[in-house]
């Protein structure tokens, strides 16, 4: 969601805050774009560069905010004169997948900014780990063809140790590891053992986001050759929610009723997520191609519809822009590009996307950079 500035204002004092979710402090404004993506119920929040004290009104009691401290909302503000903040309104996200050639093109995804200075693109999801073996580790470097114990390719582990993952974040840019199947007998559709689910969240969490300080983990169930079953996914995803509460799990979707509609425990799949990257690409609009994950329990404002730069679908690239139109129109969260380090430059593709998103002017290029 490309962030809206509004400079120099705040939640006002006598305003309904019944939609108030949290408060954080001790933050940066990147940091609390990146808070506000773990909710997709959050619209807006304010920041505070100084401390503010609010008096009270309207029944409402006196709240007092200290530098660095960011709270959130739902809903529509209702800006008061704040000289103390600045108030950042969500818009629709922009997401992509790269599997990046090198450090400097990863790095480069934070050139991009909206016309208000912020960064074009939301998230980016590193594609991917290949989960391919039942045992440590389970991710292995080129779907473990030759066997090895690297974790994986190159060029993402060059990405990951390379520290650029912290400067995209500290422009604000959420940064996931999509993780494949990786043509084994294992899979995230493949779990019949809680024990084995377990020692699969907990690897997830200390030996890849904890130790390349990612945000979350990005599930793409493909390619396994074993024997999937529909409680596999609702039993993961509710052990890594409990692991990270704080971290994002997304989807990528395609023909999924299977795993949405089985449960574990009482948990479903659905609940479990924070957002879903749709990935048939083209041939319908928002509507034909996420209205199904509704009805499966996820919300509008969790829905991503999916567009590629793959090669293969370079007649449908004119369509990119005003389907792209439709998602706002219809209500859906953004739009999301796979395959984001192929498309052509001069084609502009994920410029008429975020352009169609936002509005126009709002994919630029930050005048600091060398690309």
């Amino acid at each position: 969601m490309p962030w809206k500035k509004n400079a120099n204002v705040a939640m006002y004092a006598g305003a309904n805050w019944s939609n108030l979710i949290k408060q954080v402090s001790n933050t940066t404004p990147e940091q609390a774009c990146r808070i506000a993506l773990l909710n997709p119920n959050i619209t807006f929040f304010f920041y505070c560069r100084q401390g503010m004290y609010l008096e009270p009104v309207n029944g409402n009691p006196a709240r007092q905010f200290k530098p660095g401290d960011a709270v959130f909302f739902s809903g529509e503000p209702w800006y008061g004169s704040a000289p103390q903040c600045d108030t950042y309104q969500k818009d629709e996200m922009s997401v992509i997948y790269i599997s990046p050639a090198n450090v400097q093109q990863f790095q480069n995804i934070a050139c991009y900014q909206t016309a208000g200075g912020l960064p074009a693109i939301d998230v980016v999801s590193i594609f991917g780990g290949n989960y391919a073996s039942n045992e440590l580790p389970y991710l292995r470097a080129n779907n473990n063809n030759p066997p090895t114990t690297e974790p994986l390719n190159p060029n993402i582990l060059a990405v990951l140790q390379s520290g650029a993952v912290k400067q995209l974040r500290d422009k604000g840019i959420t940064v996931l590891l999509t993780v494949l199947n990786g043509w084994a007998q294992v899979g995230w559709s493949e779990f019949t053992s809680q024990k084995d689910a377990t020692d699969f969240a907990a690897y997830l969490k200390k030996d890849i986001v904890d130790l390349y300080g990612l945000d979350g983990i990005d599930i793409d169930d493909e390619y396994s050759t074993g024997q999937p079953n529909n409680t596999s996914l609702p039993m993961v995803t509710t052990i890594m929610r409990q692991m990270m509460p704080d971290k994002i799990i997304s989807k990528a979707l395609w023909s999924d009723y299977g795993p949405f509609s089985g449960s574990w425990n009482g948990h479903t799949l659905a609940q479990n997520l924070n957002y879903g990257w749709e990935m048939s690409y083209y041939g319908g609009g928002p509507d034909s191609r996420l209205a199904p994950y509704v009805s499966y329990g996820m919300n509008k404002n969790q829905l991503v519809l999916g567009f590629s730069a793959e090669s293969r679908f370079q007649s449908q690239w004119p369509t990119v822009g005003p389907v792209s139109e439709e998602i706002v129109t219809q209500g859906y969260e953004g739009g999301m590009m796979f395959d984001y380090e192929n498309q052509p430059a001069s084609l502009g593709l994920m410029e008429n996307m975020v352009n169609a998103l936002c509005g126009p002017g709002n994919w630029n290029v930050d005048p600091n950079c060398n690309l």
